[in-house]
């Protein structure tokens, strides 16, 4: 009886294992060695999703270069606007911190973050470098703002997903940032990154 027992357990494992497929940053599926080999952190991050029929992990680039179209751009501003209570120069930069919805709140086991964006310095710094609108956004799914110091940051919720729906099409962890100049273009970076970082993507993208 118990050979039996564990040949149906072995069956059953075989019968309910997926296949996985893999793909690069454009699209295009490659072999799970190519996919190991193209990993890289500073260029690129590795996502993974599991369906009822299949399995496959997925390269996307985390910095992007774009342009937004006159509308687009005008109701992002007004959005924003609405959101934030705020009226947008629209001479200014925009600058969005986005926190996105992972980590969750159990995931955490400290009970304030040390990320150093959320540091004072960090606006006091990034108004020096160019005329600039900046917004603390987070995502509707964030669970957890009191860990990034929401006594302290006025964070606010993405309500109509829209920054998802224009940029940040997959989910990562930790936050992103988007820098967008008055004529549109916009250059993003997903994932973790610091204040010095975005102190110096903003140097060279706002001169």
């Amino acid at each position: 009886m118990k050979y039996i027992i564990i040949l149906l357990i072995s069956v059953q494992a075989f019968a309910q294992k997926k296949p996985i497929e893999f793909y690069n940053e454009n699209g295009e599926e490659i072999t799970e060695e190519k996919f190991l080999k193209s990993k890289d952190y500073s260029k690129n991050l590795d996502l993974y999703f599991d369906t009822d029929t299949i399995q496959y992990g997925l390269l996307i680039e985390r910095q992007k270069f774009g342009q937004l179209d006159q509308k687009t751009f005008t109701d992002l501003k007004i959005y924003l606007s609405e959101l934030s209570k705020t009226q947008i120069d629209s001479t200014h930069n925009i600058v969005v911190n986005y926190l996105t919805a992972f980590p969750k709140k159990e995931e955490n086991t400290r009970s304030r973050s040390g990320w150093n964006v959320l540091d004072r310095d960090y606006l006091k710094k990034l108004h020096k470098i160019a005329p600039i609108n900046q917004f603390w956004i987070n995502s509707p799914q964030s669970d957890n703002l009191k860990y990034y110091h929401h006594n302290k940051i006025k964070w606010i919720t993405d309500k109509e997903n829209l920054f998802n729906k224009l940029f940040f099409h997959y989910g990562v962890r930790y936050g992103n940032y988007i820098l967008i100049k008055p004529d549109g273009k916009f250059f993003y970076y997903l994932g973790e990154h610091s204040k010095y970082q975005i102190w110096k993507n903003a140097e060279k993208y706002f001169q």
